[in-house]
């Protein structure tokens, strides 16, 4: 680790990677918090046909923003 310190560019690029790397993670675990009530709502509204686990709804959530998510029209 003594060379990480040494050399400040590289000790730059590591707190970097391991910032991107929190965020990830954050964002990841909070788009699974999210996805519950999907699951709850489709589960209840059409439970009797086909029913959905957590991360269904969680890529259901994904695209549902990909689709409907807000765009900006600059002028």
């Amino acid at each position: 680790m003594s060379i990480i310190r040494n050399i400040p560019i590289l000790r730059k690029l590591i707190d970097t990677g391991y910032a991107i790397l929190l965020i990830i993670v954050i964002s990841a675990l909070v788009g699974l918090i999210l996805a519950f009530p999907v699951m709850w709502l489709w589960n209840f509204v059409f439970g009797s046909l086909y029913r959905i686990n957590v991360f269904q709804a969680w890529m259901l959530n994904i695209l549902a923003s990909i689709l409907f998510g807000q765009r900006n029209a600059s002028k």
